[in-house]
């Protein structure tokens, strides 16, 4: 049995869902139906489960938006909603699925015998087998538009989050940045520890690159130039003395 969660804003849209799931999908135990994105924030980390259906328009945030501030990178997401434009987004942000209403008996079992693969590891060699190479290598891997790119962590300045893609400004060629078709959570998994700090939800920074801190603005000014001058970067209140300690000890 795979416990889920569902979220969905319209009640009952959700209890409709929790019945389709309940009659033609057995092996689904729905253990929470949430009905705002900043409830699902509060809850999700406190409860067990393996899967998530989530419509896309939440009310107060957009499914995108709440799964970048979950600490919880790995999630395996249905997403239900009654329009299409967010597709590419959802597949973008490695979505099981993407379920258009009224959602259909067939399409949520076919559905979920795919999110039953992924949670079974039965979908995850290829990924296992990428992380290998870029450990050895060295590098990250990451995919931009329709190509995929190794780069070496210690080239890469900041990271900045742009909705559910990631713009990543390498030193050299410090006037462009990728545009990487990952969230920042994703590619903050990978960036060595000890060089690269997360000071904002929408930053990551290389040490490396620092040129100063303005302490009582909380932002950090890093060697990157544009026509203004340095780059400044808001630094997150809640982050800030983490990131001071990370600066003293590294």
């Amino acid at each position: 049995m795979i416990n889920a969660v569902v979220i969905e804003d319209d009640p009952l849209l959700g209890k409709h869902l929790t019945m389709l799931i309940a009659e033609y999908c057995p092996e689904i135990k729905i253990i929470a139906l949430i009905d705002s994105g900043k409830k699902a924030l509060d809850l999700l980390p406190l409860l067990t489960y393996e899967l998530v259906f989530s419509d896309i328009q939440l009310g107060d945030m957009d499914a995108f938006t709440l799964f970048e501030l979950l600490e919880n990178s790995h999630q395996h997401i249905i997403f239900t909603t009654a329009h299409d434009e967010f597709a590419l987004h959802a597949f973008k942000l490695d979505a099981i699925d993407y379920l258009l209403k009224p959602i259909l008996p067939e399409d949520l079992k076919r559905a979920v015998s795919r999110a039953l693969d992924h949670i079974s590891g039965r979908d995850q060699t290829q990924a296992i087998q990428g992380s290998y190479t870029v450990q050895k290598s060295g590098k990250i891997l990451i995919k931009s538009n329709d190509e995929l790119h190794f780069l070496s962590p210690e080239g890469i300045i900041f990271c900045e989050a742009d909705g559910a893609y990631t713009k990543v400004y390498l030193d050299n060629n410090p006037s462009d940045f990728k545009v990487v078709t990952m969230h920042l959570k994703k590619i903050e998994m990978v960036l060595p520890k000890d060089h690269f700090f997360r000071i904002h939800d929408a930053h990551i920074v290389n040490a490396n690159y620092i040129d100063h801190i303005k302490y009582q603005k909380r932002i950090c000014v890093v060697n990157h130039n544009t026509p203004t001058g340095k780059t400044q970067l808001k630094i997150s209140e809640r982050k800030y003395l983490a990131f001071i300690d990370f600066l003293k000890n590294g």
